[in-house]
């Protein structure tokens, strides 16, 4: 068995879906509430680019940062197969610089939960306020702790390019930690081509964190102002004013 993270193309196949929404409400932002015009983008925990990809085709310049190098290397194949550039970066969301300071970030599918301790929050988001010109904006999704009164959840789902077949099986919130907020997610990619059967496991620990946690650490790292949250990508949906929110999309801007 091996990391998905050695697969990136399954992976993209596998998660490169419902992104367009996604990247709809991140412009709506920029245009929104940034104090600046927002021209150059930095993706944080990037993957294999669904929504760099997608900034970039709309006219954005792109920065990447991810801690794999495979998915690095992979990212750079699809970009120069658009005939598209990006500075594209391995390295630690909590630790990094850029060769250029960027007008937003952004940080999705809820990556900022691989930063398992309120000490590495902060170190990320003063190294996020670092990049960021002032008046740039910082968005990025995470689970809500209300994603705790149900049990451990898992999905199951496959998807098809070609003659190649992906199904992938992912869970969460398994062996929460109340105390630590820490639980375990687990992941399965099986790719069917040509008659051969692959497998790709991986699991890693992520942490959740509260609404008014999260605000409070956004006040120490002291780089930005809050600006809004949501409940998911709807500009409409104001996390106070929604039931049962289970992720929540937050926006920051640099003072």
């Amino acid at each position: 068995m091996k990391s998905q993270y050695s697969a990136p193309r399954l992976y993209e196949i596998a998660f490169d879906m419902n992104r367009k929404a996604e990247v709809e409400f991140l412009v709506h932002c920029f245009r929104r509430y940034a104090r600046r015009r927002v021209s150059r983008v930095l993706d944080i925990a990037c993957g294999t680019g669904p929504h760099l990809i997608r900034l970039a085709d709309r006219g954005f310049r792109m920065s990447g940062l991810d801690l794999s190098r495979e998915n690095i290397e992979f990212l750079c194949r699809r970009l120069a197969a658009k005939g598209q550039a990006g500075e594209l970066v391995v390295g630690d969301m909590t630790d990094f610089r850029l060769r250029h300071p960027v007008d937003a970030a952004i940080c999705m599918q809820d990556s900022q939960g691989h930063l398992l301790t309120n000490a590495q929050l902060l170190a990320h988001l003063r190294a996020v306020a670092r990049a960021v010109k002032r008046g740039g904006l910082y968005i990025f999704d995470r689970y809500m702790a209300s994603s705790w009164t149900n049990p451990a959840r898992s999905w199951s789902w496959s998807r098809r390019r070609g003659g190649l077949i992906v199904r992938a099986s992912f869970s969460a919130l398994n062996d929460v930690n109340p105390v630590t907020q820490v639980f375990r997610e687990r992941m399965l990619l099986e790719a069917i081509e040509n008659g051969t059967r692959r497998v790709y496991r991986q699991s890693h620990l992520s942490r959740m964190v509260f609404p008014q946690e999260l605000r409070a650490m956004i006040d120490l790292a002291g780089g930005f102002e809050f600006v809004e949250w949501f409940f998911g990508f709807k500009p409409h949906q104001i996390l106070e004013r929604s039931k049962h929110p289970l992720i929540m999309v937050v926006v920051l801007r640099k003072k």
